[in-house]
């Protein structure tokens, strides 16, 4: 019986030894067995096709994986309010897609997964470099870059074909679209003048002279500057305003105001009067988002077959757009796995062709160049293809530097519009306008 006894103590002891170790198994057991997911925040976009189009992408993620997708979709306006909101209470959604760089904002927290073996597997260079150089911090890229809103130069096919152009489009020995005769700015200055005809209150060039064309006109003057290789900051962070390429830059702009080609009224214009304008059919050329194409229709002044797309111009540093691309950011939550692998997902040539096919063209471009050279784009008219195409040459605020805040926060005051404003409302020399400039850059950057 005592022995009896002592066995069954024994048992005690080791089943009482044991539990820890059995509740572990269970919560094991449980945690491998509840389904993996990932929540993705994304602007609610009022597109249908493009919400269809990632619905579909999630779904056959889903289907492959058995990683479910949930999408979290946000009006813009209230998106960055929920998620500072939501980041200072410790809570992180695990996937963004949006355009304002989230990842670089709040690189800070340790919370952003770098996305630098991401894009190594795809090949860097699949994408333009300003594309990686606007979602790169201290070397680290903390952003994939994904789809962005096409922009560029509209124009009148009927008013260039009078003037003697060629508006037919080519391609370089580098696949690159061009026109004859219509490559660089100088070139859209001369032809501006050309196709101006003042008497019939007709003019060639469409850009807004105004502090109110916000949006528009900083865009303007910043794919300039950058097309001139003018810099606001330096690798070593110091004010640069007062050099040879921000001068030229500045002086182009002058002379295109000076031309006659851009109307007296563009000094009081929003940043819809130039689509207004064109659609009205009194401009020629104008820097726009792709938004214009969706008014144009029978019975507008401006027909559809007589809009055509110049490939976005050069200048002695290059050709880029200034445009804010939507991106995917990753955080490191519990599911960062799952996150991970459906950034890869996306992120893949099959998923974004799948993509288009569903959402079509002309809202979004694709990032990677490679997905342009599939065979589903060669059906795109010569509009669409400039547009996307010229998506490669998208940079951001603080091109060619990598992403600053500040200078974010410069391009968001003004900063470039009021240039236009100095020059055509002002009259004032390039030495004044780079003496304002060189003052307010410190002040807004150093103070």
């Amino acid at each position: 019986m005592n022995k009896l006894k002592q066995l069954l103590i024994g048992l005690s002891i080791l089943m009482f030894l044991a539990m820890p170790l059995m509740a572990a198994g269970q919560s094991e057991a449980k945690a491998a067995a509840q389904p993996k997911s990932v929540e993705v925040w994304a602007i609610s976009n009022p597109n249908e096709t493009i919400i269809k189009a990632f619905d579909e992408a999630g779904a056959k993620f889903q289907e492959k994986t058995g990683i479910e997708v949930k999408y979290i979709r946000i009006p813009t306006n209230d998106f960055n309010t929920k998620l500072v909101t939501s980041i200072s209470a410790g809570v992180y959604p695990d996937m963004i897609i949006w355009n304002t760089a989230p990842g670089i904002a709040f690189s800070s927290t340790n919370m952003v997964q770098p996305m630098d073996a991401v894009i190594a597997e795809i090949g860097e260079d699949k994408f333009g470099e300003g594309a990686l150089k606007m979602f790169t911090s201290n070397g680290v890229l903390l952003e994939a870059p994904f789809l962005v809103r096409p922009a560029g130069l509209h124009a009148r096919k009927s008013w260039l074909e009078k003037a003697g152009y060629d508006t037919t489009l080519k391609q370089d020995a580098n696949g690159n679209y061009y026109m004859e005769g219509l490559k660089t700015w100088e070139d859209i200055l001369v032809a501006g003048k050309k196709i101006t005809d003042i008497p019939n209150g007709k003019y060639g060039l469409g850009f807004g002279y105004s502090r109110k064309a916000f949006g528009d006109s900083a865009g303007f003057v910043f794919s300039i500057l950058s097309s001139h290789g003018a810099r606001v900051l330096d690798d070593n962070n110091k004010v640069v305003v007062n050099t040879p390429q921000m001068r030229a830059a500045i002086d182009y702009m002058k002379r295109f105001w000076e031309s006659g080609a851009v109307p007296a009224a563009s000094t009081t214009w929003d940043g819809n009067s130039n689509n207004q304008f064109f659609i009205t059919g009194d401009l020629g050329i104008a820097l726009n988002s792709n938004s214009i194409a969706a008014k144009l229709n029978n019975e507008t002044a401006v027909k559809p077959d007589d809009l055509i797309m110049i490939p976005m111009p050069s200048g002695p540093a290059g050709s880029y757009v200034q445009a804010n691309p939507e991106s995917i950011t990753v955080f490191k939550t519990k599911n960062l796995d799952s996150a991970m692998e459906y950034a890869k997902y996306l992120l893949s040539a099959e998923t974004q062709i799948e993509m288009f096919k569903t959402m079509g063209f002309g809202y979004y471009s694709p990032l990677r160049k490679d997905v342009m050279a599939n065979e589903l784009f060669n059906s795109l008219s010569d509009n669409e293809k400039v547009l996307m195409s010229d998506s490669a040459k998208a940079v951001g605020a603080s091109f060619p530097g990598e992403p600053d805040a500040r200078l974010s926060a410069l391009y968001s005051s003004f900063f470039y519009d009021d240039i236009l404003s100095r020059i055509a409302v002002d009259n004032w020399s390039v030495d004044q306008i780079v003496a304002e400039m060189e003052k307010k850059a410190k002040e807004a950057l150093f103070d």
